[in-house]
């Protein structure tokens, strides 16, 4: 028997590395997981061999693939045919894609198949989310999410997908994240799910941050899942072991998207199988539901969702975490009390002066460099100051790309928008010019270009520097970073508001300074905020699109400025957005626009 169980043993590594190493070979986002559906890949999702990517991955995988081999079976306890059931899908684009678990999609077709016609499917989906933006009270989203698990209905599966990367970029907030999830869906009365998600395809640009092969990637997520699916007690659904051994077994299927991250018609097919039979205790491969699948095709992959639905998916030892005690990182500065929100005044309706840190020109051209926009009302771009200039155009989205001059030319409050303590800029959201002649818009002169569009965000990453509001490096400083606006003349200041796609995207908790000369600061306390303590609120949009193409933006928030006079703004940024990887809120902001509302002087 022992010679046996050697000789099988052996024959299974052999058979698992003859399996993987063309997986480990070919297969391979925020904003990644967009919203909207692509066309499928080619006819083959095999890609060129890299070997050197692959020969560790390789072998830890295959021993996680013979460890998959070597357990049991588990005897299937389907759920009762006759009962009723209310299904909740939260997630990304991994959960959306090709309507795999939509209120009438895959998921939902395949449960009326297998004869529970009881099935009800509700989903909260948005492209590029994070668990945590789904707990946030103050995202659109997230307030959906809190609506309904604080609801009076009952959702009795509660199935919930992370970002495809941060598992492995900061378990910490993965692990917070599905603890609170945890809480709230015990509190409905239901039972939670974790959706374990795959490794990007190769060629995929992301791939080497994340993991050394497609299936490295999806075992580091596959361990993370798995860590915070034990310390919880919640079942968990391997999708992401799915694709990695249909993938193996049927090299002539296209698993991923064209974008080489997400899953094809076929993937979505497998995918979905794999959630319902492990959710509800069915065996795919029982049942026959071949959607837009050819018969032969959707009998390899049901045969595979049987695979994983009966045996699971083993975590390699190597790669095998544990969740206690890891949490999300906390910053060193305090996230509470860092402003007085009583005196934080925020408005529940429209300022009724203009946005004044938008101003309209006569000539369609200035020579500085920036270009002019002609609309109806006239050309129009972002205030000035005394340089006759929006902001400074030195630009580089390479941490220390920046020399001591070019900082000190962005931070010149001469020109309409500066930024003191900036290290360099997101260059995927800077945009073009309408003439080549015209040069480019930096980050910097985004913040009061007139666009609430995606392409012309403010994406900024900060020194870590501590500062006063005078602009001088302290130790111990409360800011940041320093945004002034220099509007070239004595403006009556209404109100100053902001404009973004999430209220995460600009500053966290700030301080708002006017001063007539650039050197003497008074505090506005009315427009200081702190979200620790200060719930922002979005008012109506649709009554400032921007002058470029009348877009709107997601969120606008605004305070009142109590109409002081002064030709500057200042704001302090104490704790910047929480964006993308970054949730410590210290280093950064996204936001779209700084609008500030008023009049000049008389």
């Amino acid at each position: 028997m022992k010679q046996n169980s050697a000789i099988k043993k052996t024959f299974g590594l052999l058979l698992a590395g003859i399996l993987l190493l063309p997986l480990i070979s070919a297969c391979g986002g925020p904003g990644g997981e967009a919203g909207g559906t692509s066309a499928g890949e080619g006819a083959s999702s095999a890609a060129p061999a890299d070997t050197s990517a692959g020969t560790q991955a390789g072998t830890q995988a295959e021993t996680a693939e013979e460890t998959t081999a070597e357990t049991a079976a588990k005897e299937l306890e389907p759920r009762d045919r006759s009962s009723t059931y209310n299904v909740l899908f939260i997630g990304n684009s991994f959960s959306y894609y090709n309507d795999m678990n939509k209120e009438n999609g895959i998921f939902a077709m395949i449960a009326r198949k297998a004869g529970y016609t009881g099935v009800k499917v509700s989903a909260v989906y948005k492209g590029g989310y994070y668990l945590r933006q789904f707990l946030d009270k103050t995202d659109s989203y997230g307030a959906e999410v809190l609506e309904k698990l604080n609801s009076s209905v009952k959702y009795d599966i509660v199935v919930i997908q992370e970002q495809s990367a941060n598992p492995i970029n900061n378990p910490g907030d993965f692990y917070d994240s599905c603890r609170e999830f945890k809480k709230l869906v015990d509190k409905n009365g239901g039972e939670l799910w974790l959706y374990s998600t795959w490794g990007y395809k190769t060629g995929h640009s992301d791939l080497s941050k994340y993991g050394k092969s497609t299936a490295d990637m999806e075992m580091k997520l596959r361990a993370a899942y798995r860590a915070i699916a034990d310390e919880l007690g919640v079942g968990m659904i391997y999708a992401g072991a799915a694709m990695t051994k249909s993938f193996a077994d049927n090299r002539s299927i296209d698993l991923y998207n064209s974008d080489l991250k997400h899953p094809s018609p076929a993937g979505s097919y497998l995918i979905a199988w794999t959630i319902f039979g492990t959710v509800f205790g069915v065996d795919p491969a029982e049942l026959t539901f071949d959607g837009t699948m050819t018969a032969e095709n959707a009998a390899a992959l049901r045969s595979v969702a049987s695979y994983i639905v009966k045996n699971g998916a083993e975590v390699d030892p190597s790669y095998a975490t544990a969740s206690a005690g890891v949490h999300a990182p906390v910053s060193d500065t305090p996230v509470t009390g860092l402003v007085d929100s009583s005196k934080t005044v925020q408005l529940t309706s429209l300022p009724s002066d203009p946005i004044v840190s938008l101003i309209h020109r006569d000539e369609a051209n200035t020579g500085d460099g920036w270009m002019t926009y002609k609309s109806k009302s006239g050309t129009f771009s972002g205030i000035r100051g005394d340089r006759d200039a929006i902001a400074s155009t030195a630009y580089s989205s390479v941490r220390g790309g920046l020399t001591a001059e070019q900082k000190a030319d962005i931070a010149d409050i001469g020109y309409g928008v500066s930024v003191i303590g900036i290290e360099y800029m997101d260059a995927t959201k800077k945009g073009t010019n309408f003439s080549s002649s015209a040069g480019t818009w930096t980050s910097v002169g985004n913040l009061v270009n007139g666009h609430w569009g995606t392409s012309y965000m403010a994406a900024m990453f900060f020194d870590m520097n501590k500062y006063n509001e005078k602009g001088e490096t302290v130790e111990g400083g409360p800011y940041t970073a320093l945004i002034t606006l220099n509007f070239g003349q004595t403006v009556e200041f209404e109100a100053i508001g902001y404009f973004s796609g999430t209220t995460r995207g600009f500053a966290q908790a700030q301080d708002v300074y006017v001063s007539d000369n650039g050197t003497d600061w008074t505090k506005v306390e009315s427009a200081c905020y702190d979200v620790a303590g200060t719930t922002l609120t979005s008012l109506s949009t649709s009554s400032h699109p921007d002058p470029w193409n009348n877009n709107t933006a997601t969120v606008f928030c605004a305070f009142s400025m109590g109409r002081i006079s002064g030709k500057y703004i200042r704001i302090g940024i104490i704790r910047g957005g929480e964006i993308g990887d970054n949730n410590t809120g210290l280093s950064e902001i996204n936001t779209r626009e700084i609008a500030v509302f008023g009049k000049a002087k008389q």
